[in-house]
């Protein structure tokens, strides 16, 4: 299945059963409810960096969110707590959500995205999760830009990841 709305969207497997979530959100916001062991929301986002964002209208959308939800994306917003050197308006909008909200960061501190005028990296993209996902899943980011400005994110179950790396007997 393919999913779209402004500049994101969502594709995929049909190995797992999925099924679209209307986002009532003038924001580029799409989301699916997939049944992996249990039914989870998947919700991509893009905040254009010029674009003005009311607090309201991210509220809005978490509140469309079923839980338990992972929210992805690029969301434009500098802070410290995700590894960028300063916090600008934006950053403050997705920490105060976050707070507001009780959710989970699941960035470190690792950049996703390389400006290319300035040589400089740095922490765009996001995940953030619903507290019952967090110590269900990891969070990692590719070294490849595969011709891109922004690094992938990838978001894996963590027993996949414990179990690839047992020892064999």
């Amino acid at each position: 299945m393919a999913l779209s709305q402004g500049g994101v969207c969502i594709f995929t497997s049909n190995s797992y059963p999925s099924t679209p979530l209307v986002l009532h959100t003038n924001l580029q916001a799409v989301a699916i409810q997939v049944h992996v062991k249990t039914l989870v929301t998947v919700c991509c986002v893009y905040l254009p960096p010029r674009d003005i964002i009311s607090q309201e209208e991210l509220n809005s959308l978490v509140d469309q969110l079923l839980e338990p939800f992972i929210m992805l994306g690029d969301f434009n917003g500098h802070s410290i707590l995700w590894g960028n050197e300063d916090t600008n308006s934006r950053g403050q909008q997705i920490e105060q959500l976050i707070s507001d909200h009780c959710l989970c960061l699941m960035n470190s501190d690792e950049k996703t995205y390389f400006h290319a005028p300035t040589c400089t990296f740095h922490a765009l993209d996001l995940a953030i999760c619903s507290p019952a996902l967090l110590p269900l899943l990891t969070f990692t980011v590719g070294s490849d830009l595969y011709n891109s400005d922004h690094f992938p994110i990838f978001i894996a179950h963590a027993d996949s990841v414990r179990m690839a790396h047992r020892p064999s007997i």
